[in-house]
């Protein structure tokens, strides 16, 4: 399995980031423009996903109608809401469809962040091995045996990309863990506007708990991690946050029309 996923994901992903590299010579730029381009690829997919939630919007005040006639009788609750779906042709899952397809390229984007000397400079497991053994680290932990080895540029912006920021150890390498947690906020709070009107109260409670917990955890996940990888999750935040700004002004008379 993991040798299929590398084949058809994190492979293809390795060359495109190996590729910016060549040009740029810089991990943090590339990086940068890495995210940048992966973010194109998959803006038809967020586009996807929001026409849904219209979709969903739209009818909610139908669903709502039928929840209240049919509270006591549970199956007929159920025909009526799919026989609506089914007239206004709406996926209730189509918001989701994109997310889950998704997933498995930002597994394979960290992956590749990861490891630079696999990915980047195309080194073979061997070559990489033994490297490790020489500098007395682990084979896995390839950003660090870039950073002693000096054939990758991890520096940007005065930065060590290589290094883990650490959270008993105040540096300046704080502000990416930092700024990962406030953006991912602010990015959750943006894509709330959008979906909290379509949704039940419930949902809505559900989804204000969850900008909640997820800064604190990527936070503290950035903080356990090489700053290179939370570069791209700065990054990744901040042209989500562009992109559903741009979404939003896009379905906004839509967006009014499901609310009438």
């Amino acid at each position: 399995m993991g040798d299929i996923f590398a084949l058809l994901v994190t492979g293809p992903l390795g060359s495109i980031l190996s590729y910016i590299y060549s040009f740029t010579k810089s991990y943090g730029l590339s990086i940068i423009l890495f995210t940048i381009f992966i973010k194109v690829v998959l803006l038809p997919l967020a586009i996807k996903q929001q026409k849904s939630m219209v979709e969903v919007q739209k009818i909610q005040p139908i669903l709502a109608d039928i929840q209240k006639k049919y509270k006591n009788d549970k199956e007929k609750l159920q025909q009526e809401t799919l026989k609506v779906y089914q007239e206004h042709k709406v996926n209730p899952a189509g918001g989701c469809l994109p997310l889950l397809i998704q997933l498995p390229i930002i597994f394979g984007l960290y992956r590749v962040i990861y490891q630079p000397l696999t990915y980047i400079l195309k080194m073979s497991q061997q070559e990489i091995s033994e490297m490790a053994a020489k500098l007395g680290l682990n084979a896995r932990d390839e950003i660090k045996i870039a950073e002693q080895m000096k054939n990758i540029n991890l520096e940007f912006l005065g930065l060590n990309l290589a290094q883990i920021p650490q959270f008993n150890v105040p540096s300046v390498l704080w502000l990416i863990p930092i700024t990962a947690a406030l953006t991912t906020y602010l990015s959750s709070k943006l894509t709330s506007v959008t979906t909290s009107s379509s949704q039940n109260q419930q949902a809505v409670q559900m989804q204000n708990s969850m900008m909640t917990v997820f800064p604190i955890m990527t936070g503290f996940i950035c903080f356990s991690l090489p700053a290179g990888v939370g570069l791209y999750w700065v990054v990744s935040n901040l042209l989500q946050m562009v992109q559903q700004i741009f979404l939003n002004k896009i379905f906004a008379p839509a967006m009014k029309e499901g609310k009438s």
